[in-house]
């Protein structure tokens, strides 16, 4: 297995449609409704929506691939403000997405690397994230690299509230 990271383009939109439906449907789905899962699907992983993101100019994806495949993708913008962080120039990460036949291969431990180089080389001071107060398995792979937690917000999946902790790692 040889992994490379780049940079995502238009022309990988559908593979991150693609693969954001399968991973967030192995990560969540025996969690939450059908109803709840198709609502949250149909809006964030549309061809439509991805590619509105992809032109964002404050938004980038980064793809780990295996040759031909992609083993994952990460997901970072400037994002809404945290009044927690101050002034700080903050970068969210939004997204890390491992195919599961990738977990456990460091996959994650390469994107996250990709996102924080990025915001460094780019002037951001601190970077932040949301993550579902239920899903250990990411509190502790972003624990273990330095996030500590500065507190918490809705996420509204299809129509469930749910609640994700906030993480920080300031970088500088």
């Amino acid at each position: 297995m040889s992994i490379e990271t780049r940079r995502a383009t238009l022309n990988d939109k559908s593979a991150l449609c693609v693969l954001g439906i399968k991973t967030f449907k192995d990560t969540f789905e025996e969690h939450n409704t059908a109803e709840d899962m198709e609502r949250y699907i149909a809006e964030a992983f549309s061809d439509e929506q991805i590619e509105k993101e992809l032109q964002e100019e404050k938004t980038v994806f980064f793809l780990a691939e295996d040759g031909d495949r992609v083993a994952g993708y990460a997901k970072v913008r400037e994002g809404e403000k945290q009044d927690a962080l101050g002034n700080r120039r903050a970068l969210e990460l939004h997204r890390i997405y491992v195919d599961k036949d990738y977990l456990g291969k460091r996959i994650g431990n390469i994107l996250l690397e990709a996102c924080l180089d990025y915001a460094k080389k780019t002037g951001y001071e601190t970077v932040w994230l949301g993550v579902w107060e239920h899903n250990p398995r990411a509190i502790a792979f972003y624990t273990k690299h330095g996030f500590k937690k500065f507190g918490e917000h809705v996420f509204v999946l299809g129509a469930d509230e749910q609640t994700d902790w906030l993480l920080r790692k300031d970088i500088v």
